[in-house]
């Protein structure tokens, strides 16, 4: 008779560590599935502009961003596009959120559309303000991995 042979009543010994190394592997990646997500905020990019230039900013574990708008200078009515570049990083979603920083506009969200080589484009309307001139902070966040990264810049609108 050729195959392993067990003794009546060992057989049990190697089914039950390959059942408890399975149920081990199970609960970690259930482990993995549901944990949080870490928030990581960068600070607000100082000395740039986006109502003038295109900004930058550099992403923790390596890997850069950079976001810019057109048309420039971004006018207090009408539709402006968004164009988001990352480069050594692949986030899974990448959107903006608008928020006034001198008045309450709400906040106004925008999905970014992946395109190919990192690029992420969108276009919006900002809220109509009546003084004119109005200071926006656009917050770029992006998934990668189990991070939720945010990266702040201001500009200014209707000028």
């Amino acid at each position: 008779m050729n195959g392993i042979v067990f003794p009546a009543g060992d057989r049990n010994v190697f089914y039950v560590p390959v059942a408890v190394v399975a149920a081990m592997l199970a609960v970690a990646a259930a482990g993995w599935l549901w944990l949080p997500r870490a928030d990581v905020p960068l600070p607000l990019v100082e000395g740039c502009r986006l109502d003038r230039e295109a900004c930058g900013s550099a992403l923790p574990d390596g890997g850069r961003l950079e976001l810019a708008f057109e048309p420039r200078p971004i006018p207090k009515s009408g539709p402006m596009r968004v164009a988001l570049r990352v480069e050594g990083a692949q986030p899974s979603r990448a959107e903006i959120v608008f928020q006034g920083v001198e008045m309450n506009m709400g906040m106004h969200r925008l999905a970014l559309a992946a395109a190919t080589d990192g690029r992420y484009s969108g276009e919006t309307s900002l809220p109509v303000c009546v003084t004119g001139r109005m200071l926006w902070q656009a917050t770029v966040q992006i998934e990668l991995g189990r991070n939720n990264v945010s990266v702040p810049f201001r500009f200014e609108s209707g000028g």
